[in-house]
């Protein structure tokens, strides 16, 4: 089926690629995939030669499938189609399909390596397709790829689509720094409120019914307590790090997903030099982010699921240290919360106020005798229900008046509330009932049964966490003795952080001072109510999942007039916003139920209307005053208040003359003017010598994903990407340079690598250097003051640096506070030196005998000689010959190993394979 016409907006919005080169910013739901497709039609064929980066593989797949729709029967071009290139394409097969022509989809990592190395034929290239252009900063790959190529061959064209308007307002002057990068000068703005937007979607309005559910009294408590513990969280945090802006960083904000980034971003700086304490209260900023989009998400059993693994997480093993626990586990809102959410599924009684049959009943489910199941079904859930029979009754008698109507759509935030809806709907008419005791006796003592129904598939979903429980909680040490839980669990003024000012003040952490939380002793006895249950069940037949078989078979015929294909109208798919692309173009609903609010798939829907459908409903299901509503409508105000951001930007946006098409000097001049002048030294040597030729760097190809390459090249560098054995960058024939950031730098300390690397370095080359680099905008400090210590420890990173040093006296530190200041210093080493031999840097560390080694050797077995005492990068391929295995060098006698090692090494070695590993 082909897709629907553009509306006149997206011609509109196509024809302003088609013009000149451009960033288009369209505001999310309003189809830049379907105006991507378009181009790509245009581009897929073999005239051309275009490339598309920056793309999924949800993307791709999506792309292929309107290409495929679009492309006519007749066109026989093989080019017009998508090719996609990636790590499995070796450069040959890459050679042969860029002389083909045509739109290819390649990562910006393979296309800036076969840039460099003359296989894509740059004369050709018509120009560059960026996705995703959000992404792009002056020192991504991206950003490299297009100063390459318009270098190469000024005519080609760049154009860059996005749908996220917030990346483009943080930080300073952002959408002037990422046209200046991508080499071009206009920006094309599309919110939903632009005019053209608002007139066209406006035609066919969309019938919305907004159904807005209030929230069970449990669900309120867990979103206070969470919003309790994030503004005391907030609060600790920016106290103790003093470096968070107040008026981006608050309640409201943490609800979003974008919100971990921000802080971090603004903690980066000093990020290496946070406590640990810091650091993981930025994680639990995180988690409790997760938790409160799991209280209308989640249903109550999987929400207690949860939680309880988040305490089974912190708790210590048998014999072991305690997990890292998060600091607000300890406080009264996490009891509140574990309260709660354990409120919602089960409530815990003694047998005797079960009946007799109901207890028998529980075993037989595989539940514990002496629990009274709760099983609070989620409200939405219920509303879905009566929404769905109140359109089935609808569908069926326009169906009887003769009025076809299409299937039921109902759009889900993820895959697991996907399941929750599918699996309720299953069983909306299989419950299980069960006879408890009314709470109230009678004036004659005598007590009544009152009967309780429960979904069938919130029965098994129980009994599936008692049993995941009980294999937990079976090898868990026993609890002390029970103590009062905290008698904070009262029930506070409910509202979401923009209509509520008072906060808590207290600290975050305020409440782990006691013997133990009320959450830990609730966990411990469900842990226990689960062990019994799992005792209970080796006796009792129990299902595991579905439905309980009656044993009853299937009549002639009956299964005929039971199964088989559903009518259109009777038909109710489940998906999610990040599922199918295109459900609605696939399906043909007439009705659609949105179960979660989503700013893109209302614009979807209008779309799916302004094209022509003829959708007769549209459900807008919220809970009222909530967090998922708040996040809702703050999305809607952070991208408005984006655009009329940028709408300004635009006003007043400066782009140079010279741009980069028609500049006489090297690009670099525009993205290292922040790098330092050289010195009067330098000046002098530079005005008594001619000017000299582009200077030339030997880069690992696995370092192209670094920032360092690009900012290389832009300073005047000639960057040579090779697969390197020996270093990342080989300056000249006599010196190599390994390059570690800082997270790097503290994992191949930790892990051992690092000598490794240094000792081959020190082996092939006369000057061996370490290269630090710190990030741009960060404390170029390797630790702070308080964190060095006067002794040298085994877990510190200036003891392990000083041992590396001292194993390597050749071995050079090197210390750069940023990539554009390496390139300042690779133009020091680089002065009066000879450029490096291309050949000898690949060839280093590829001796014959490794070669041999790589091909009879297994990779395992070496790997482990390797790390034995006495063993080095010289000696044991002495030992690999020696000996066929493992096994016969452990039965090695120490004269033969010193005959093959030395003797210090052989000692070192003998001495580790037969010391008992206990005296």
């Amino acid at each position: 089926m082909a897709p629907a016409a553009l509306l006149p907006f997206q011609r509109r919005v196509l024809e302003d690629l088609l013009d000149e080169d451009a960033l288009c910013v369209v505001a999310r739901g309003l189809g830049l995939n379907r105006i991507l497709a378009e181009v790509a039609q245009i581009c897929a064929t073999s005239r051309v030669l275009v490339f598309l980066l920056n793309m999924t593989d949800e993307d791709e797949a999506e792309l292929q499938e309107y290409l495929m729709q679009m492309r006519s029967g007749e066109n026989s071009d093989e080019a017009a189609t998508l090719h996609i290139i990636n790590n499995e394409t070796n450069a040959t097969m890459r050679g042969h399909v860029y002389r083909q022509g045509g739109l290819i989809s390649v990562t910006s990592r393979i296309l800036i390596v076969d840039l460099l190395n003359s296989v894509v034929p740059a004369e050709l290239v018509s120009g560059v397709i960026i996705h995703n252009a959000s992404r792009v900063t002056a020192e991504s790959i991206e950003a490299f790829v297009v100063r390459v190529l318009q270098q190469q061959n000024r005519d080609a064209f760049v154009q860059a689509l996005s749908d996220a308007p917030e990346a483009f307002t943080a930080g300073f002057a952002p959408l002037e720094k990422t046209l200046k990068v991508l080499g071009i000068r206009h920006v094309n703005l599309w919110p939903r409120f632009h005019v053209e937007v608002q007139r066209d979607l406006s035609k066919a309005a969309v019938p919305v019914v907004e159904l807005r559910q209030g929230q069970t009294k449990a669900m309120v408590e867990q979103q206070q307590a969470v919003l309790d513990c994030l503004s005391a969280m907030i609060s600790e945090l920016a106290s103790t790090t003093k470096l968070l802006d107040p008026e981006t960083i608050n309640v409201e904000s943490s609800l979003f997903r974008y919100f971990d980034a921000m802080v971090k971003r603004q903690l980066s700086a000093y990020w290496h030099r946070l406590s640990a304490r810091a650091r993981g209260m930025v994680s639990d900023l995180s988690l409790l982010r997760r938790v409160a989009e799991l209280i209308t998400s989640y249903d109550p059993v999987s929400l207690l699921e949860y939680l309880d693994a988040l305490l089974l997480a912190a708790k210590p093993s048998p014999g072991g240290a305690p997990g890292p626990a998060a600091s607000w586990m300890g406080t009264d809102s996490a009891n509140i919360l574990y309260a709660a959410a354990r409120a919602r599924t089960f409530r815990k009684t003694t047998a005797e106020q079960i009946p007799p049959h109901t207890r028998e009943a529980l075993r037989g489910l595989g539940l514990p005798d002496n629990i009274i199941p709760v099983l609070e079904v989620p409200p939405k859930l219920e509303l879905l229900g009566k929404i769905l029979e109140e359109i089935g009754v609808a569908n069926r008698a326009a169906e009887a008046k003769g009025a076809a109507a299409g299937p039921i759509l109902v759009m889900a935030g993820s895959a697991k509330e996907c399941r929750m809806i599918r699996g309720f709907l299953a069983s909306l008419h299989n419950h299980v009932a069960l006879d408890f005791w009314k709470q109230d006796e009678g004036e004659s003592g005598t007590r009544t049964i009152k009967t309780e129904r429960y979904p069938r598939v919130m029965i098994d979903m129980l009994r599936g966490f008692f049993r995941r429980k009980a294999q937990a909680g079976g090898i868990r040490p026993s609890a002390p003795a029970n103590q009062p839980a905290s008698n904070s669990m009262q029930q506070r003024r409910h509202a979401p952080p923009a209509k509520r000012r008072r906060v808590r003040g207290a600290s975050a952490t305020a409440g782990a001072r006691g013997p133990r939380a009320a959450a830990d002793i609730l966990e411990q006895e469900t842990s226990d109510l689960a062990l019994q249950a799992e005792t209970m069940a080796d006796d009792a037949l129990c299902v595991d999942d579905g439905y309980l078989d009656d044993g009853r078979a299937d009549a002639p015929g009956e299964f005929d007039a039971n199964f088989g294909l559903l009518a259109p109208h009777e038909s109710v798919v489940v998906d999610w916003y990040g599922g199918t692309r295109g459900v609605l173009q696939t399906h043909r609903p007439t009705q659609v139920v949105m179960y979660t609010p989503d700013t893109g798939f209302v614009r979807q829907v209008e779309l799916y209307q302004a094209s022509g459908a003829e959708l007769r409903q549209v459900y807008f299901l919220v809970y009222d005053n909530s967090l998922e509503e708040q996040r809702y409508l703050s999305a809607i105000r952070r991208e408005r208040e984006a655009f009329e951001r940028l709408v300004r930007d635009k006003a007043g946006l400066v782009i140079p003359l010279n741009d980069v098409r028609g500049a006489a000097e090297s690009p670099a001049s525009m993205l290292l003017r922040a790098v330092a002048a050289r010195s009067q030294r330098d000046a002098r040597d530079a005005a008594e010598t001619e000017p000299p030729q582009q200077q030339r760097v030997v880069v690992d190809i696995r370092e192209m994903r670094a920032p360092l390459p690009s900012l290389l090249h832009a300073g005047g560098f000639s960057v040579v990407p090779r697969t390197l054995v020996v270093g990342d960058y080989v300056l000249h024939d006599g010196l190599a340079m390994e390059r570690k950031s800082l997270p790097d730098l503290i994992g191949s300390l930790r892990s051992g690598r690092l000598f490794s690397q240094a000792e081959a370095m020190v082996r092939h080359y006369a000057c061996a250097a370490l290269l630090v680099e710190f990030e741009v905008n960060t404390s170029f400090s390797l630790q702070a003051i308080g964190g060095l210590g006067p002794d040298i420890s085994i877990g510190s990173i200036t003891s392990q640096l000083a041992m590396l040093v001292l194993a390597f006296p050749r071995l050079r530190i090197v210390w750069s506070c940023s990539p554009y200041e390496t390139v300042q210093i690779f133009s020091e080493l680089k002065r009066r030196v000879p450029e490096p031999d291309i050949e000898k840097a690949v060839a280093a560390g590829q001796e014959d005998d490794d070669a041999d080694r790589e091909a009879l050797y297994s990779q395992g077995p070496i790997a482990l000689l390797q790390s034995l005492p006495g063993v080095t990068q010289k000696n044991y391929q002495v030992l690999a010959r020696s000996f066929r295995n493992i096994s016969a060098l452990c039965g090695a006698s120490k004269l033969e190993l010193e005959k093959l090692l030395g003797t210090e090494a052989a000692n070192q070695l003998h001495s580790f394979l037969h010391t008992k590993a206990t005296q």
